[in-house]
């Protein structure tokens, strides 16, 4: 294929480095975790260390702190992301200084829960002692479980990062996804085998579906052993644009071209077995690439859902965890094959824990002060907040994800993400909130010269996924229900940049609006009430499922 002898060199160049780099990280993960005090009593002197001369830490008296837990928590306070604001607009600026003294090379970009794209600062600092490391103890993990990983350039296809141009600045500092490799910002930056892979560079589209045909277009004939993603959907999706473009690939594969482009020499075989699979009808994965042995994703919490589909889309092929993190941080760590828990990572920030039931939203909104437990504080069985001081600066940060402690092995929490503080569902990493669906329909009602009233929404499990609303207005109807469906969905795309993805790659389906009549969700809730702690109960706007959709619209809740 063409170019492929300058891709493939670097692969062979980069092959046993990695390996290494890897087999070190994960190695350095478990000494941690065979020692996770002192891990974390590393971690949070590391953190004083490179922020206790920033000009926030001066300005609040904070450069006195210890870098002990007890005086730690006593001067500093447990924060939200938006308090932030100010020192991170400042930093913005100065590109460095504010928050900690490690230089800001580029600004992470995530979806806020008000729509409004947060600002994560990436520090040298981070990115060396942290970020990077942790990527790679996670394949150092993959290649322990897993060697035919690096068997040969074709074995690993990894759809968690890619190369893309950015076009997005603060203040000349790049603003992008963290996902977004490229540039690398120097040796030590995250360097796969595949970096200089086609189908992982700049020359893959940048559309989800330009770039996974990229993907399948060179993979298609040889001997894939491991596909590696942070969402289930995308696996799913790999299978879907198979079937979807599977004539298109065919045609490629015997022409030698890429999208009807030349496209280096034409592999008649490869196209003949990817026939015989189409023809099949229902095909997996596993028959596009009989060779295919493993694949990597997230499982917990919501993301389980999928489990039945991709037991179906890769039989055969054994699953391997994903890491639990977000833009702000890294959580967990796989170390080994556990899909639903998995250890704290211990060196990768410092962590505090509030139990889930505590309203720490109110805490907060009170000026009062947060009691934390440490992580050998924590109990198995239960749910917490979670609070991450992390390497750039972001300190005490309530990050508004609940966790679950599975269990403690030698002292070490085993943990898996529930949901997002007041958000039950994330099909697919889109993580809507309540804030941000009344915003969308408050918007799509106003459009339509509509007061609205109380509303349900919840998520549904079909071909795609998809969310479910139901909501009171003066005149319900099917004419209404159709147009709010698409106002409501569009508002949702506006406001939360992952739903928008999502709705484009067609990992999520369109979001389904049902209108009711006035006091009919006031008139449920009331029900509700009675049957069970009147006291405690009070109406909530999103569900765990849309079972009160049949309550509500009876048989109109059918899905169309």
């Amino acid at each position: 294929m063409g170019g492929s002898q300058h891709w493939e060199e670097h692969w062979n160049r980069r092959r046993v480095p990695f390996q290494e780099e890897c087999r070190r990280a994960r190695a350095a993960l478990l000494a941690d975790l065979g020692d996770p005090g002192a891990a974390q009593r590393r971690v949070l002197a590391d953190i004083v260390e490179v922020c206790r001369d920033s000009l926030h830490w001066k300005e609040r008296g904070y450069d006195t702190v210890g870098s002990d837990a007890k005086s730690f928590r006593d001067v500093l306070p447990v924060r939200r992301y938006d308090d932030f604001a100010a020192e991170i607009d400042r930093e913005t600026r100065t590109k460095g200084g504010v928050l900690s003294c490690s230089p800001v090379l580029r600004w992470l970009k995530t979806s806020g829960t008000t729509g409004a794209p947060k600002r994560v600062p990436y520090t040298l600092h981070w990115l060396l002692t942290y970020r990077i490391p942790a990527m790679q103890a996670m394949w150092g993990t993959y290649l322990d479980l897993h060697p035919a990983i690096l068997d040969h350039p074709y074995a690993t296809l990894d759809t968690q990062t890619v190369h893309e141009n950015v076009d997005d600045f603060l203040y000349g500092v790049q603003y992008q996804a963290i996902s977004n490799r490229h540039p690398r910002i120097n040796s030590r930056d995250w360097n796969p085998p595949w970096a200089a892979a086609p189908w992982f560079g700049l020359e893959a589209p940048s559309s989800h579906a330009g770039r996974m045909y990229h993907r399948i277009r060179h993979l298609v004939g040889r001997r894939l052993e491991f596909v590696s993603a942070i969402n289930p959907s995308t696996l799913i999706s790999l299978r879907d644009l198979i079937a979807e473009h599977g004539p298109e690939l065919v045609r490629d594969l015997a022409a030698g071209t890429l999208a009807g482009r030349p496209y280096g020499d034409p592999d008649p075989e490869a196209a003949r077995h990817l026939q015989s699979v189409l023809d099949q009808g229902e095909f997996t994965l596993t028959d596009v690439w009989p060779s295919l042995g493993a694949y990597s994703c997230w499982l917990s919490s919501s993301a389980g859902l999928y489990r039945s589909k991709l037991d179906a889309v890769l039989p055969g092929a054994r699953a391997m965890p994903f890491m639990s993190c977000g833009t702000e941080g890294v959580t967990t760590l796989p170390v080994d094959r556990s899909l639903d828990s998995q250890p704290l990572a211990v060196g990768q920030a410092f962590f505090e824990f509030v139990p889930a039931e505590v309203e720490l939203g109110r805490l907060l909104d009170a000026g009062e002060h947060i009691d934390t437990l440490l992580f050998d504080e924590v109990e198995a069985g239960r749910d917490y907040h979670l609070i991450m001081t992390q390497g750039n600066g972001l300190y005490r940060l309530w990050s508004g994800d609940i966790y679950r402690v599975d269990t403690v092995r030698n002292g070490v929490p085993w943990v898996h993400f529930v949901h997002r503080d007041g958000v039950f569902h994330s099909f697919t990493g889109e993580k809507i909130t309540e804030v941000q669906v009344t915003e969308a329909i408050e918007q799509a009602l106003t459009a339509y010269g509509l007061a609205g009233g109380l509303y349900l929404c919840g998520p549904r499990w079909a071909e795609p996924p998809h969310y479910v609303v139901v909501g009171e207005v003066p005149c319900p109807g099917a004419e209404l229900d159709h147009r709010l469906s698409d106002a409501v969905d569009r508002a949702l795309a506006t406001i939360n940049i992952e739903y928008a993805s999502k709705r484009t790659s067609g990992r999520l389906g369109a979001l389904e609006f049902r209108t009711v009549g006035r006091d009919t969700i006031a008139a449920y809730t009331e029900s509700r009430r009675q049957l069970g702690n009147a006291t405690q109960y009070k109406y909530s706007p999103f569900q765990k499922d849309t079972d009160f959709v049949a309550d509500l619209v009876g048989g109109a809740g059918v899905p169309r």
